[in-house]
């Protein structure tokens, strides 16, 4: 049993005992000190605020596309019946909901791999090193330091215009792909319609609690849709979850806004910029709200924002106090 354990002990040791290879690493630092100082001479700048307005012309831009391509068309089903028969309308959000045929699932293969696959096993207690590290540091002084001294009796002005105003400029740009989206609609069956109490299921990701209606802690006042390229179909909804599941389930949707203020529901189609196919992972819009003595808005009382399979950017600009 004795010699048993000394032949353990000396196979260790071996293993700690492995050559090590060579090709050592030299990783040096400078450090810049300065030792000399510059001065400079400026002026003052006093500004001057102009009691007429600065003409900016007017700026009008014209698009001529050279072709239009139709992506698909969006159908919409308008009910048979206006409303509930003597009952009322309960709605369950769920993760459950049905994926459109035609977007591919998002879930991954389980974890450790199909069957026969086979995980490397680590290195063992004592692994062969491959290389070592030597940090040297040495002092460089040179360089300066600077100082900015006012000219006597000298000054600069800078006019700041408090108002704009434009005269007519043309600006006409031609090429590009103009992408639609064709709508059609159909009505529901006479059976559809409920006689009592009904529920309705919906998208989780189109539950009121997962909208977002604000950014930085403003109400959002403005959508740029499709930022990269696509289209992107309008219509009206009665609140900003049934916009978001009219998008849920629709092929290739991306995002929606919906527009507290007017009822207007988008739904946004981006494509691929090089080859123009439906992208639904893609960046769907633009959300942001604007500055000046008034704005931004309040939270919620804007744009109502739901990601589905595609992203949405949100910008904000910096309120100021209207001076």
């Amino acid at each position: 049993m004795r010699s048993f354990a000394f032949a353990g002990a000396l196979l260790a040791g071996l293993s700690h005992a492995l050559p090590q290879d060579g090709g050592c690493v030299t990783v040096t630092s400078e450090v810049i000190v300065p030792t000399s100082t510059a001065t400079y001479t400026t002026t003052d700048v006093s500004t001057i605020y102009a009691s007429t307005a600065e003409d900016l012309g007017t700026f009008t831009l014209v698009t001529r596309e050279s072709s239009t391509t139709t992506l698909f068309t969006f159908t919409s089903t308008v009910p048979a019946c206006t409303g509930i028969n003597n009952g009322s309308t309960h709605t369950i959000y769920t993760t459950s909901v049905a994926t459109p045929a035609n977007v591919a699932s998002s879930s991954s293969a389980a974890a450790g791999g199909p069957p026969g696959y086979y995980v490397k096993r680590a290195l063992g207690l004592s692994p062969r090193q491959t290389a070592c590290t030597t940090t040297t540091m040495f002092t460089t002084t040179y360089g300066a330091t600077y100082t900015f001294v006012a000219a006597p009796n000298a000054t600069s002005t800078f006019t700041d215009y408090t108002a704009f105003s434009q005269a007519t400029v043309t600006s006409t740009q031609y090429g590009g792909t103009a992408y639609t989206i064709a709508s059609a609609t159909t009505t529901a069956a006479a059976s559809t319609c409920p006689t009592g109490n009904a529920t309705t299921t919906q998208d989780a990701r189109c539950a009121p609690s997962a909208l977002i209606s604000a950014y930085a802690g403003y109400g959002l006042e403005y959508a740029s849709n499709v930022p990269g390229s696509g289209a992107a179909y309008t219509t009206s909804t009665q609140d900003a979850s049934s916009c978001c599941q009219l998008c849920a389930d629709t092929q290739h949707c991306a995002a929606t806004t919906w527009d507290v203020r007017t009822g207007v529901c988008t739904l946004e189609f981006p494509v691929e910029f090089d080859t123009g196919e439906l992208s639904c992972g893609s960046e769907a819009a633009l959300v942001y709200y604007d500055a000046g003595p008034d704005h931004p808005m309040a939270p919620g009382m804007g744009l109502y924002v739901a990601q589905l399979c595609g992203t949405v950017e949100f910008g904000s600009a910096q309120p100021d106090d209207g001076t």
